[in-house]
């Protein structure tokens, strides 16, 4: 086969399989104006100035934009600011890349200049305006950059600036030019109110007058075949063919809004050229002048007056507006219809037929059709609407009061269906064809009359639940999804006439308590599938019980919250969860997730659980949404581009000063150990706002790959010494590896680990044991020291002890033998006294004898003489007290003096109780009775002013 034969096969393939496309999607969605994805960025995400001016695309695909503030840079999650000096706004934006080497050149008022990366990814501002000699600047503003003859021209609308990459040349053309278009190897320019030229880098000659172009400026040249399509600001498109010479207008058909707009920016993407203006937002006409699209303030585009176009890598346009930026997935598979002039709430149904499309809301029932060309409400269904669906060619719709059919136009209720219409299947029980509705309170049978039209025929009996929606197994048992409790499983009679089988399952955890559990019935190749939001489940017909659906368990992990399955085909099946829409492909006996719509791509996402989705008998999917519908083509999109998960920036903190530092990504870091903080950032420059994830793993340190955070940052924090390896990967959705990169670093060790710091404790500790052992060898020494000072003292203690002991002895001795002797004296002395008071008793009785005259005188006189000679010199009762008081310390001497009123007799008393004689041999010694002891004690005891409980003896013996 020629290559020629091979190229017609090939386009003949390429045309069959568009118009095969064609014929199978309805003929009225291919007029509906879909719109592709529109993602805006306001000043709440970049937080910079609102005007954007240019845009540019690295070859690490990062994003930057002229703004107000500066150059912003965005890697699909990170936005960054780059500062010009002043902080002066950027206008334009021009990368000049090659191999590995990049600069990033941008204009801005009266300063020029490039930014480049630094060893460490940090892009570092270096000027060129500052290198110009002899040129005044006179409010000169850089508004574009072009490249051309290995050259790059500065413009501004008075002034050139050529830079050849060592010297600036300062070029001042008059008229000035408005705007240069580098085609090839060539470079054309509109001169400011002059002529459309072309420019060989020193002059410009003209290509044709002005007045060609209606004396309006060219601002675009686009390529269209082997010509040139000039865009004018306000007249318009001309084809401009540079081999014959000729400029003619080329028509666009239906699109007179482009016309009367004013054109700003214009570039082509693919077949597609776009068009921004400075009033209307922007469109997209193929090369045939047929409008494709027309996004605007009012459809998804943040601001109507666009400054700057940019196609990026991935064949998806920028637009830098006055306000804001705006992303538009011009290649998505996804494309919506969100009507602006009708407010038609959350839909939830969608029906194509007869050429018209409806929509199911809950504001009524809509209509587009090709010769309304907007979505208009079908009188009489302006109520909640929960379902609209065609049988052949009736059209039912279920709403809020019943269920109606819809003809021409107009509805027609079923007047028996009088409660809230939920769904409605098509489905053959006990060889039965009858079409099952599900209401607020009843199931509802319709059969064919004879013309083959479904009427109703009766309600079913025995059952009467609200129930959301129904599925049908092989076996004829219908499964009614509650709206909230479970999920019954119903068999009918032969007639379909009433329920003869009924199980409610409220719960298939046996260890769930709650009744009020909404369990959600679908169905999956076949296959009745549940699920309860924790698990999927299935019923086994064998055993007729529910078990778990282990396949789907395993292979859709954490995704029992879908509530609908919608085959698309024989293996691709939309599963509609809470928060997306995904696509599910079976192959290879496993479930594998394909592509997922999260709902926050979505500019109006359905209400949570209410998502529904329609496929048409292609291959595209239609999408309900919350004032609208999105669109899902299978055979979209763009091939995916290459990309590889870059480091943006590694960067570590000095601990002691709290100074940031960053390392080159290339080379092995080496971090001082008070560094030893050390935060990651990744970039995987993806705008598409697919689900991504990073992971991380530290080699040396983590056990397991963990996320990384909103940033996709990961930071450790104290690392001890030690050689690390990063490992970093992303995955998509399906948790598919795309991408790798790794990371080498060492902390060295701290101060306190090194080998002169070990010397330094091999020495204190060499130190540290001789002082020890010199201050045990002291410690020894000093203990037993101590034990014989302690010995000695013990010794010595001792023999004071003894020798106390032995005075002790000598002493109680001695006392024992003074009160021996002081009784004694006592005694004696008491014998003296008595003796003599005897005696003068005796000298008194005789000399009353005498006087008496009983006896003689004279020998009373004799008697007298010998008595007194026998009587002593002294007061025996004296020398008593003054011998006493030597041997008791001045005893008597003490008691006189503190109580006066004491007499001699008393005295006496106390002196016998201090000697402690008792009563009886006081008695005695006294010649008194016993009862004139006591009698003087009692009277002693007052005069003492001593109590009851106190002791006499006592009192004496210790008295001082």
């Amino acid at each position: 086969m020629t290559m020629q034969q091979a190229c017609k096969k090939q386009f003949c393939t390429a045309i069959l399989s568009v118009i095969l496309l064609s014929s199978a999607m309805p003929s009225s969605a291919q007029n509906i104006p879909f719109i592709p994805p529109v993602y805006n960025y306001t000043t709440d995400f970049y937080n910079a100035g609102n005007q954007n001016w240019a845009i540019a695309q690295g070859n690490n695909g990062v994003i930057y934009f002229g703004n107000d503030n500066g150059m912003l840079s965005y890697d699909g999650v990170n936005w960054e600011m780059h500062h010009l000096p002043n902080n002066l706004s950027v206008k334009s934006i021009y990368i000049d890349s090659y191999n590995n080497y990049e600069r990033i050149y941008v204009g801005s008022f009266e300063e020029f200049g490039y930014f480049e990366s630094n060893e460490t990814n940090q892009l570092i501002y270096h000027s060129l305006s500052r290198n110009i000699k002899d040129h005044q600047f006179h409010n000169d503003e850089i508004w574009n950059i072009y490249s051309f003859g290995g050259k790059l021209y500065f413009q501004t609308f008075a002034t050139i600036f050529v830079y050849d990459g060592a010297e600036i040349r300062v070029q001042k053309p008059y008229p000035a030019v408005l705007y240069f278009f580098p085609v090839g190897e060539k470079m054309f320019a509109q001169l400011i109110g002059g002529e459309f030229s072309l420019f060989d880098g020193e002059n410009f000659h003209p290509v044709f007058t002005r007045d060609r172009l209606n004396n309006d400026n060219a601002i675009a040249m686009l390529p269209y075949g082997e010509d040139w399509l000039l865009v004018t600001s306000k007249n318009g498109l001309y084809r401009f063919s540079e081999k014959e010479n000729t400029l003619t207008p080329w028509h666009i058909s239906g699109s007179s809004e482009l016309l009367q707009s004013s054109i700003n920016r214009a570039i082509v993407s693919g077949d597609t050229y776009i068009f921004g203006t400075l009033n209307s937002g922007i469109f997209a006409i193929d090369k045939d002048g047929k409008q494709l699209w027309h996004i605007h303030r009012d459809n998804g585009l943040n601001n109507n007056t666009v400054l700057a176009l940019f196609r990026d890598r991935d064949q998806t346009v920028w637009a830098a507006l006055d306000n804001g930026l705006s992303n538009i997935r011009t290649h998505s598979p996804l494309s919506f219809f969100e009507p602006a002039d009708s407010q038609i709430g959350p839909v939830e149904d969608i029906l194509f037929h007869d050429n018209r499309l409806y929509l199911a809301t809950n504001q009524g029932i809509f209509s587009f059709s090709d010769t309304d060309g907007k979505l208009t409400p079908v009188p009489g269904l302006d109520i909640q609407s929960w379902f609209i669906k065609s049988f052949g060619n009736q059209i039912f719709v279920g709403h809020n009061l019943g269920t109606s059919l819809l003809k021409d136009m107009h509805e027609i209720p079923v007047q028996e269906a009088h409660t809230g219409g939920l769904d409605m299947k098509q489905v053959t029980i006990n060889g039965r064809d009858i079409l099952l509705e599900s209401t607020y309170t009843s199931l509802l049978v319709y059969v064919r009359d004879n013309s083959g039209n479904w009427t109703f025929s009766h309600p079913v009996e025995g059952f009467s639940d609200l129930i959301k929606n129904l599925e049908i197994d092989y076996a004829g048992n219908i499964w009614a999804g509650h709206m909230y409790k479970g999920v019954y499983r119903l068999k009918l009679d032969s007639g379909c006439m009433k329920v003869i089988e009924m199980e409610n399952y409220l719960s298939f955890d046996s260890t769930q308590v709650s009744t009020y559990r909404p369990i959600k019935v679908m169905k999956l190749r076949g296959r009745i599938v549940f699920a309860d939001g924790d698990r999927f489940f299935t019923y086994d017909d064998i055993e007729h019980k529910i078990i778990p659906f282990d396949l789907l368990n395993n292979d859709l992990p954490g995704f029992a919250d879908t509530h609908r399955i919608i085959p698309l085909n024989d293996t691709l099946f939309w599963f509609i969860r809470h928060k997306e829409y995904l696509l599910v492909e079976y192959r290879d006996n496993k479930y594998v997730i394909k592509d997922r719509i999260p709902y926050n791509i979505l500019n109006n996402p359905p209400n949570a659980g209410r998502a529904n989705l329609l496929v048409t008998n292609g291959n595209s999917s239609f999408f309900c949404m919350n004032g609208g519908i999105g669109k899902y083509s299978l055979s979209g999109g763009q091939p995916e581009v290459e990309r590889e998960l870059q480091t943006a920036s590694i960067t570590f903190h000095n601990r002691n000063n709290g100074q940031l530092f960053y390392l080159d990504p290339s080379r092995k870091g080496i971090l001082a150990y008070q560094s030893n903080n050390i935060t990651f950032r990744f970039r995987y420059p993806e705008f598409s706002k697919k689900i991504f994830q990073v992971e991380s793993y530290l080699q040396g340190y983590d056990n397991r790959w963990s996320s990384t955070d909103g940033t996709r940052s990961t930071a450790y924090y104290n690392l001890p010494a030690g050689d690390y390896i990063l490992y970093a990967r992303i995955k998509d959705s399906s948790g598919k590896v795309l991408s790798t990169i790794n990371y080498s670093f060492r902390i060295k060790n701290p101060w306190y680990k090194t080998w002169w710091a070990y010397l330094i404790y091999s020495l204190i500790i060499g130190s540290l044991v001789a002082f020890l052992i010199k201050r045990h060898i002291r410690k020894v020494v000093r203990k037993k020291q101590k034990l014989f000072e302690e010995q000695e003292n013990k010794r010595l203690s001792q023999i004071e002890r003894q020798e106390k002991e032995i005075a002790t002895l000598q002493n109680e001795k001695l006392e024992a033998e003074l009160i021996h002797k002081g009784k004694e004296l006592a005694s004696a002395a008491m014998m003296l006294i008595n003796h003599s008071e005897f005696l003068k008793n005796l000298r008194e009785n005789v000399q009353s004898l005498i006087l008496a005259g009983k006896i003689n005188r004279t020998e009373g006189n004799e008697l007298l003489t010998m008595i007194g000679k026998n009587l002593p010199e002294e007061d025996e009762w004296s020398l008593f007290q003054n011998n006493f008081d030597l041997i008791h310390e001045n005893f008597f001497r003490n008691l006189k003096k503190r109580y006066p009123a004491l007499t001699p007799t008393d005295l006496k008393l106390c002196s016998l109780l201090r000697l402690n004689y008792s009563s009886k041999e006081i008695a005695e010694m006294l010649n008194i009775s016993i009862r004139g002891v006591e009698a003087a004690r009692y009277r002693l005891r007052k005069k003492l002013n001593l109590s009851e409980t106190d002791n006499l003896v006592e009192f004496m013996i210790k008295f001082q």
